[in-house]
């Protein structure tokens, strides 16, 4: 199964990036790292899960959701709060190291979308309030 990352660079416009190698996830963390392009969506061609992604001042954000888990990954707990700054609205204490966060990614394509170990998981209730 093919998965891939869809990358908005701005009103109306973005890029796509097959998730088939380590090198491309590599890549998709070097977008991920330049200004103005912060956050992807990454799905395969069932899109029976999503794994939606950020990065902000150094820490990996993840957002799954699939059949068992609709959650943030457990982060460091001083991660910033991005509810103002992002789309998904990524909580405080949600943000993961740059390593786990491509360990997580690499798991969820590898293993046909299925919820990453590499970080820890709270349902996104929990976050709520």
């Amino acid at each position: 199964m093919n998965y891939t990352a869809a990358i908005p660079t701005g009103y109306g416009r973005g890029e796509r990036l097959v998730l088939d190698s380590d090198e491309a996830v590599n890549q998709l963390i070097t977008l991920l790292s330049r200004a103005g392009t912060h956050d992807a969506s990454i799905q395969g061609d069932d899109a029976t899960a999503t794994l939606d992604v950020q990065i902000h001042d150094g820490f990996g954000y993840l957002l799954y959701a699939g059949e068992n888990m609709y959650g943030f990954s457990v982060g460091e707990p001083g991660s910033p709060d991005l509810r103002e700054l992002s789309e998904v609205g990524f909580p405080a204490g949600s943000g993961v190291g740059l390593t786990r966060f491509r360990q997580a990614i690499v798991q969820f394509v590898r293993t046909g979308g299925a919820l990453p170990d590499a970080v820890g998981w709270r349902p996104v209730e929990e976050f709520a309030g």
